[in-house]
């Protein structure tokens, strides 16, 4: 694996193969160009789709990229046999087929394998690759599990990393880590806990966009510009974001807006009154049971 200098630090430059290259597969191509965040640089890039027509669009879409994306129709064992790191993004439901391949075992042999598919635990993976027990650590792949979000596109999603098992070597966690964090920021989870990760990083902002959505349709109606109000909106949630990330909680950040009688508050009992946290924990918990059952 080579390494390239950026800004008078060594980048590490791994080929990375990522198999199953749908959309969340393509947004992380895109954000492993990102050049503003400079964690890792990969040399190259191996995409791995089954169909023609999804090749045809990859070869589209990344022709003038600044990294080499190499496109494999249905060549799931050469793009991991000739890449460094190998991301697995395809369906849950198609793991099986895609790690059983021929050649597979060999193909991963020392290597990285990053899944980030949901409810998919890092012991199926293990059992699919080696049905007859996981082989000594020279002949073995190191699997890790991440669970991002589709804002990997931009550097910068928010995303799940399971702590990995203690014999996994130093060197390979880092790695894995400089890659997820070229991605977004990243937070160590137990593994017993990547379900709710996979939900409160994942799948959540989609329920943010919903609950969005509902904020612009009552700005639309009190006279702003649909455009406008989208932009305001998006800004309002990323300083909101802002302010959570320096550790402050949300129900003091909620009190401290709440602070003197007025709109908020008037805004704030609606939303109490339509029980929007006892919702959004029931959705939290519904789909946390939900993404256990994918594996």
């Amino acid at each position: 694996m080579a390494s390239m200098a950026s800004s008078g630090m060594n980048v590490p430059s791994p080929s990375i193969a990522v198999i199953g290259c749908g959309s969340l597969g393509t947004a992380i191509v895109r954000g492993l160009m990102n050049e503003q965040k400079a964690k890792v640089r990969p040399s190259k890039i191996c995409a791995a789709v089954s169909s023609q027509s999804s090749a045809n669009t990859l070869h589209d879409t990344f022709e003038d990229s600044p990294i080499e994306v190499l496109v494999y129709q249905g060549g799931n064992t050469n793009a991991a046999r000739d890449c460094d790191v190998s991301i697995l993004a395809c369906p849950p439901h198609s793991m099986s087929n895609v790690l059983g391949e021929k050649g597979m075992p060999d193909a991963l042999k020392g290597k990285i394998l990053i899944s980030v598919l949901a409810g998919v635990q890092t012991s199926s993976i293990l059992k699919t690759i080696y049905p007859a027990g996981v082989p000594s650590d020279d002949e073995r792949c190191w699997v890790f599990r991440a669970l991002p979000n589709l804002a990997v596109s931009t550097g910068a999603s928010a995303t799940a990393v399971e702590v990995p098992a203690s014999e996994t070597p130093a060197a390979k966690i880092g790695l894995v880590d400089l890659i997820m964090q070229q991605l977004g920021g990243i937070v160590h989870v137990p593994a017993l806990l990547m379900d709710a990760g996979t939900v409160l990083c994942g799948s959540a902002p989609a329920w943010v966009a919903l609950f969005v959505d509902g904020l612009v349709d009552g700005a639309v109606a009190a006279g702003v510009p649909r455009t406008k109000a989208n932009t305001m909106a998006a800004q309002m949630f990323a300083s909101t974001a802002a302010l959570l990330k320096e550790d402050q909680r949300p129900s003091a950040l909620r009190e401290s807006i709440c602070a003197m009688p007025g709109c908020t508050t008037q805004g704030n009992l609606i939303l109490e009154e339509g029980g929007v946290r006892g919702v959004s924990a029931k959705a939290m918990k519904t789909a946390i049971e939900a993404a256990s059952g994918l594996g």
